[in-house]
């Protein structure tokens, strides 16, 4: 498989500080003609599940062999794992924490990454992924970058919703720059859903459909069912962020 030579980043840092222009700077000195793509750096902090959902919803749009690196990792520098893989005829890089839940697609290679002794231990970003990355992203074999390793990465076990009863107990895993709240609830329960915590809400196919201030739920581009608000916020409606729980019944 040929590299694109396309690198994009998804990390916590925000853009208040250094951090993702001193990423960008460690793979563009080991791989100068990277081509590099910000997938979000608005995640909140340590928010692994929330930069799980944002990874899976935009990867796929990227031509084989890039390479996505991943960076919400509130267990820097302890004993979690470093890891990098290839799936779909794309490769990934980041902790090995839950970053990757939502990938199903099968993983043909694995490795673990060593940490090199002048790294950060609070910066493997900058110290670790980002070099790893740009030498996937010139042409390296995976192999050649760390050990071979057979285990799967973690998936976090609140990733999907469960059943209370009737009503469904769900995770939001993403509000948007409208106020869309994103969550993990099956598609199935779309058809029943009725009341969010509290507060009525009824299932459109298009924000259009929807009535002035009238909370609705329907399948966003995701593929996940999120609620909206017409011209409005969702998340404000709810009182709600990513990470917090809802109830649907």
């Amino acid at each position: 498989m040929k590299p694109s030579g396309i690198v994009t980043l998804l990390t916590d840092f925000g853009l208040d500080d250094a951090y993702v222009g001193a990423m960008k700077g460690a793979i563009l000195a080991v791989h100068p003609k990277t081509t590099i793509v910000d997938l979000s750096h608005g995640i909140r902090p340590f928010a692994v599940l929330q930069g799980a959902f944002l990874l899976d919803s935009a990867w796929r749009t990227f031509p084989v062999g890039t390479v996505h690196v991943a960076v919400v990792d509130p267990g820097v520098g302890t004993d979690r794992k470093a890891i990098a893989f290839k799936a779909a005829d794309h490769f990934f890089v980041g902790p090995d924490n839950g970053l990757f839940t939502f990938l199903t697609e099968p993983i043909s290679e694995t490795v673990a990454l060593a940490t090199p002794p002048e790294a950060a231990p609070t910066f493997h970003g900058r110290d670790v992924f980002g070099p790893v990355a740009a030498r996937l992203a010139g042409g390296a074999a995976l192999a050649g970058l760390g050990t071979a390793r057979r285990q799967e990465p973690l998936r976090l076990t609140d990733a999907w919703a469960s059943k209370v009863g009737e009503a469904w107990r769900t995770q939001v895993l993403h509000c948007d720059h409208f106020g869309n709240v994103i969550t993990n609830l099956p598609i199935r329960a779309l058809a029943r859903i009725k009341v969010i915590n509290g507060v009525p809400v009824r299932t459109v196919e298009t924000y259009e459909e929807a009535q002035p201030n009238e909370l609705v739920a329907l399948v966003g581009s995701s593929g996940r069912i999120e609620f909206a608000l017409r011209q409005g916020s969702a998340a404000t409606r709810l009182h709600t962020a990513p990470g917090e729980t809802l109830l649907i019944t």
